[in-house]
């Protein structure tokens, strides 16, 4: 075979002639490559209007290769949102880790998620945005993610940094159903609001609701703010633990 004949030939083929120690790699790059052909399209026309073809086509490459890979465009979606979910999930609970003060923890988790709306701003739209083929998929997502964020509030309780005056599982289901609504609305234009307008407002609704406290991030430091948080505590300040014996007030 000739230098010009090797050159010449299409991804597909040359993946299929590749030496068996070599498949693995291309093999894991062809899968990388429909996967970011299949987010660009989608992005472009929405799931609904793109097709395996188009996808396999993006790529370089023939229906074939995307049948060698995922079995429809619904499997390589699902498999991209599930990438997002995890890394979401990851950068939650990072922000979250080592964290007591109210008003820290939710800030760090209000830029976590700005922070990733940013970076995916097209899987936003297509996962949450209501009714969409994706739905149930964003559906799956919220889940998890609320899971999470009940599971550290029922850790909280145990080590007396919150109160146990909330359901933990309603309040996580009521707190990711707003990050969603709230990083859907702005990735589809971001000229909505700005990073900062959005990391405050996420902020201050979790500790104080729609009530505009003096001392919640108007200026006032937030040690002196003492509104109640979602979680329990005061913006700012640690519960106090009563001693053995003593009825908590």
């Amino acid at each position: 075979m000739s230098v010009s004949e090797s050159m010449n030939r299409t991804p597909e083929s040359r993946e299929r002639l590749a030496p068996r120690d070599l498949r693995v790699p291309r093999s894991e790059e062809t899968r990388r490559r429909l996967l970011e052909a299949g987010l660009a399209l989608f992005a472009e026309r929405g799931p609904h209007d793109v097709t395996s073809h188009a996808i396999a086509a993006h790529a370089g490459y023939a229906s074939g290769t995307f049948y060698l890979h995922f079995k429809d465009k619904l499997e390589l979606f699902r498999e991209l949102a599930e990438e997002a979910a995890s890394e979401l999930e990851n950068r939650v609970s990072s922000a979250a880790a080592g964290r007591s003060n109210p008003l820290e923890l939710m800030q760090a988790q209000a830029e976590a998620l700005v922070g990733f709306a940013e970076e995916h701003r097209n899987l936003i739209r297509i996962v949450f945005h209501p009714g969409g083929e994706a739905a149930d998929i964003g559906s799956r997502i919220l889940e998890r993610l609320a899971s999470g964020v009940s599971a550290r509030r029922r850790e909280a309780v145990a080590h007396g940094l919150a109160r146990d005056c909330f359901d933990s599982d309603v309040l996580a289901q009521a707190i990711v159903g707003m990050w969603a609504h709230v990083l859907a609305w702005w990735a589809e234009d971001p000229s909505r609001a700005s990073r900062d307008s959005i990391i405050r407002t996420l902020t201050h609704f979790q500790l104080h609701g729609n009530r505009a406290e003096p001392g919640a991030l108007c200026g006032v430091p937030a040690t002196e703010t003492l509104s109640m948080s979602p979680a329990g505590t005061r913006a700012g300040r640690l519960p106090r633990t009563p001693p053995e014996g003593e009825p908590s007030r």
